[in-house]
C-alpha cells in the first residue's frame, strides 16, 4: 500500500489540505462540468487505504436548486450505498458537504479495465457470451432496483484482481441528478463532454435516457469483442441508422454464434423500444442460449491478457470516467425483430393465461397423485371435480369434492379447492359481465383489462376469449392515445396524470412494454419533482408566505416519498398561517392604532 507522506508531495491548488479531515487527495483523476473526481488515502485508517472520491461543485443557479441539489444528493447516497452491497458494485464509504461542495467516497478497485484487453484480435464466441453474461448479471440488479448507470463503456469495467470478478464502477448519478433537477427548473443545461468511444446510444446522446441505454452499451462492447474492432470505426446504415457490424462478424456459421449475432442485433438496435428494454430480458435471452448450447470455456481466464500495464497515468479521461488504475431470445430469429399484429398478440396472451389455467388447482394434487397412488379413489375423486369445475360445472365439481371422507388424505386438499373455487367463480362472474359490458360500448380497452383479471378457469376464459380477439384493434388503438397523453402530461411535467394513464395500459398491447418503461422513468421524474416542490415551499414559508407554500405543497404527489413531509409541513404551515392571521387581526384592534388615525383624521 503506498504511503500517504509520499503522495502528499504531489500537490494540486487547493487540495494540499485533508478533505473531511480524513482523506488526502493523490491524484485528480477527471475534471468536468460538475466537478473533479480524486484518488484519495483514508488517513484514518491503519492500512490508509486507497479510495475515489467524486466531487461535486456547488450549483450557481440559486439557494432553491442548491438545497434540491443536497436533498436529491443524500437520496442518491442511498442508492449507491445499497446498490454497494452487491459484490460487484463498489461500497459508499462515506458522503459529506464543505464549503466546497458534495462529496462521495466510494471503495478503490485495484484490478484491470477491460479497455485493456479488449485487442483488436476477436474474441472467441464463447469468450463473448462469458463477458456479456458477467456484465449483464450485474446491470440487472442496478436495473431491478429502478436505477441506471449511464456510462457503460470499457474503462468502468474492472478485472478485480482479487478474485477475477467483473466489477462495474462509476454511475453517472451525479450528473443525472443535475440534469434532471436542470430540466424540471427548465434551465439550460451545461454543455456535456461528448460520446467520444460510440458506446452511448442515440436518444442517450440527446438527453433522454432510459434502461435500455445501458444495454445498447453492453451490446456495442460484445460486438468490439466480438469483431476486434471499436464503436467509432464502425459504420451506420445512412437510412435507419443501425449499426453495420455484420460484415466484421464474418458469416454466423456455428449455432452458437448465430444466436449470439441475434442477440447482440437486438441489443443494438437505434430505436431503443426494439431493444431488450433492460438488463434482465437481455441476460434470459443469453442464459436461454447458452442452455441451448453449452459454453465450452478454459479453465484460465475468459479474456485475453492485457496489452498495457494496469496502471497508466498518462491515459486521458472523460468527464465520468472511472480512472483508468481502478482496477430475448435468440432462438434462431432473424435479425429484425418479429412484429405481430395486435390480435395476435393479445390472443398470445389469453393462450398463456388459458394453458395457465389447465393447471391452475388440479396441478397440486396431480403432483399428490405420486403420494397417495394412483389407484386412490378419494384422489381420483378430488382429480374429477377438478375437471368439472375447469369445465364449468361448479356444483357438480364441489359435490364431488365434498363427498370425501375426512379421514382421507384429500379432505383437506379438497375443502382447500372448494373454498377458491367458489370465490374465483363470483370474480369470474363480474368480470365476465363487466367484459360483455365493455364489448357492448365499444370499448376494447377494458375488455382486455376485464379479462386478465379471470380466474384460473377454462371455461371463463373460453367465454371471454371471442370478446379479447374482436376488441384487439378497439384496445390497440386506445392504448396507443394513453400512452400519447402520457406523452404530453409529462411534457407539461404533470408526472402524476402521465403515471395514471401510463396504469391503465394493460398487458398484451403493443405498448405495454414501454408504458412500463416510462412508468419507471416518470416515477423518478415525480420523486425529484417533489423534492424541487419541497425545497420551495420552505424558502416561501420563511418569508411568512404560507399561503403560498401550502399551495406548492398541494402539488407533491401522494406516491412520493416526500409526501409524509410534505404533510407534516401542511400542517405546520396552516397552524402558523392561523397564528399569524390572528396576530394581524389583533394589530387592527389595537386602540393605540385607532387613536393614531382618529388623531391623524383630526387633523
Amino acid at each position: 500500500m503506498s504511503d500517504v507522506l509520499t503522495h502528499a508531495k504531489v500537490s494540486y491548488s487547493g487540495l494540499d489540505r485533508l478533505l473531511d479531515g480524513r482523506y488526502q487527495v493523490i491524484q485528480i483523476l477527471a475534471t468536468g462540468p460538475w466537478g473533479q473526481t480524486y484518488l484519495a488515502q483514508d488517513t484514518r485508517r491503519p492500512s490508509q487505504p486507497e479510495c475515489v472520491i467524486q466531487h461535486v461543485k456547488p450549483a450557481a443557479y440559486g439557494s432553491d436548486y442548491q438545497a434540491a441539489l443536497r436533498q436529491l444528493f443524500v437520496r442518491e447516497a442511498f442508492t449507491l450505498e445499497r446498490l454497494g452491497e452487491h459484490e460487484q458494485i463498489p461500497r459508499l464509504l462515506a458522503c459529506f458537504e464543505d464549503e466546497q461542495g458534495f462529496h462521495l467516497v466510494q471503495e478503490f478497485v485495484d484490478g484491470t479495465p477491460l479497455s485493456l484487453v479488449m485487442t483488436p484480435q476477436p474474441w472467441e464466441e464463447e469468450q463473448v457470451v462469458q463477458l456479456l453474461l458477467d456484465c449483464l448479471e450485474t446491470l440487472a440488479v442496478v436495473h431491478g432496483d429502478s436505477c441506471r448507470h449511464g456510462d457503460v463503456r470499457p474503462d468502468n469495467l474492472i478485472r478485480r484482481l482479487q478474485d477475477g470478478k467483473l466489477i462495474l464502477t462509476n454511475f453517472g448519478t451525479v450528473r443525472d441528478i443535475h440534469l434532471s433537477l436542470m430540466t424540471i427548473n427548465r434551465l439550460a443545461a451545461l454543455s456535456l463532454v461528448p460520446d467520444t468511444q460510440g458506446y452511448q446510444p442515440p436518444e442517450q446522446i440527446q438527453g433522454l435516457p432510459c434502461l435500455a441505454s445501458d444495454v445498447y452499451a453492453v451490446g456495442m462492447i460484445g460486438i468490439q469483442a466480438l469483431t476486434g474492432v471499436p464503436p467509432l470505426q464502425l459504420e451506420s446504415d445512412a437510412r435507419t441508422g443501425e449499426v453495420l457490424w455484420h460484415p466484421f462478424g464474418q458469416a454466423a456459421a456455428s449455432t452458437l454464434r448465430h444466436g449470439l449475432v441475434a442477440v447482440l442485433s437486438r441489443m443494438v438496435r437505434t430505436d431503443h423500444t426494439q431493444r431488450y428494454p433492460s438488463a434482465r430480458e437481455a441476460l434470459q435471452a443469453l442464459q436461454q442460449l447458452t442452455q441451448a448450447v453449452p459454453l465450452n470455456l478454459p479453465l484460465s481466464s475468459t479474456e485475453p491478457e492485457p496489452i498495457a500495464p494496469a496502471l497508466s497515468p498518462d491515459s486521458p479521461l472523460q468527464e465520468t470516467s472511472q480512472p483508468v488504475v481502478l482496477p430475448e431470445t435468440p432462438q434462431q430469429e432473424p435479425i429484425a425483430e418479429q412484429r405481430f399484429s395486435p390480435a395476435v398478440q393479445i390472443g398470445v396472451g389469453i393462450g398463456a393465461v388459458m394453458a395457465a389455467a389447465v393447471c391452475g388447482y388440479a396441478l397440486p394434487h396431480l403432483i399428490d397423485r405420486t403420494l397417495f397412488g394412483a389407484a386412490d379413489p378419494d384422489q381420483q375423486a378430488l382429480a374429477a371435480a377438478t375437471q368439472q369445475y375447469q369445465a364449468g360445472q361448479l356444483q357438480k365439481a364441489v359435490s364431488l369434492a365434498e363427498a370425501i371422507p375426512k379421514e382421507s388424505p384429500a379432505y383437506a386438499p379438497a375443502r382447500e379447492a372448494i373454498t377458491n373455487w367458489q370465490t374465483d367463480w363470483q370474480t369470474a362472474e363480474r368480470k365476465s359481465q363487466a367484459a360483455k359490458a365493455a364489448f357492448k360500448q365499444g370499448n376494447g380497452l377494458a375488455v382486455l383489462q376485464e379479462a386478465q383479471g379471470l380466474p384460473q378457469n377454462n371455461y371463463w376464459q373460453a367465454q371471454v376469449k371471442p370478446l379479447v380477439e374482436q376488441s384487439a384493434s378497439q384496445a390497440e388503438a386506445a392504448a396507443a392515445q394513453l400512452l400519447r397523453d402520457a406523452y404530453g402530461r409529462a411534457i407539461v411535467k404533470d408526472f402524476a396524470g402521465a403515471i395514471v394513464a401510463l396504469k391503465q395500459i394493460p398487458e398484451g398491447t403493443s405498448v405495454h412494454a414501454k408504458a412500463q418503461e416510462k412508468l419507471r422513468e416518470y416515477g423518478e421524474k415525480q420523486k425529484i419533482q417533489a423534492v424541487s416542490y419541497l425545497q420551495v415551499a420552505y424558502n416561501q414559508a420563511e418569508t411568512k408566505a404560507f399561503d403560498k407554500a401550502l399551495e406548492t405543497l398541494q402539488k407533491i404527489s401522494a406516491d412520493t416519498p416526500t409526501h409524509a413531509t410534505a404533510q407534516v409541513k401542511i400542517r405546520e404551515y396552516t397552524d402558523k398561517q392561523r397564528v399569524r392571521a390572528e396576530a394581524l387581526a389583533m394589530q387592527d384592534l389595537n386602540p393605540g392604532s385607532q387613536l393614531r388615525e382618529a388623531t391623524l383624521a383630526a387633523q
